[in-house]
């Protein structure tokens, strides 16, 4: 079992993981395009940030209710509890938020976030004209 870990651990897969991204990415091998067009791997895509963004948060929230040391019932459910987290939060929170700035946008609506922007837009040129002076 050792040769089998330091040959993964040391990047013996690699090559074989460098051509199937590459071939994915010339489109030329139908397998991996197929692979990594499937739904799981879209849905994967998908909330990849917010997984990013919610690793901490979910970690510490399971740390602080359950413990994390001594917990490896926790420690292994944490991917999985992370996954779903990410999806509901990418499901009901981000995709209406951002269909909801979409429609805005194309009905010419402007938000708070468009008049702190043209504020600060204003002072900026202000202190633009005012160091040209």
């Amino acid at each position: 079992i050792e040769t089998h870990y330091y040959f993964f651990h040391n990047g013996g897969m690699l090559p074989v993981m460098l051509l199937v991204l590459l071939g994915a990415a010339i489109g030329t091998d139908p397998i991996t395009v197929w692979v990594f067009r499937s739904r799981p791997f879209m849905v994967l895509g998908r909330i990849s940030y917010l997984q990013y963004l919610m690793q901490h948060v979910l970690q510490g929230w399971i740390a602080s209710t359950f413990g994390w040391q001594h917990n490896p019932v926790a420690q292994a459910l944490f991917v999985p509890a992370l996954l779903v987290f990410s999806y509901v939060c990418q499901r009901f929170v981000e995709k209406p938020y951002t269909e909801y700035q979409r429609w805005r946008l194309e009905q010419g609506i402007k938000g708070c976030d468009d008049w702190a922007i043209e504020r600060l837009e204003g002072i900026f040129a202000k202190l633009a004209c005012k160091s040209n002076r």
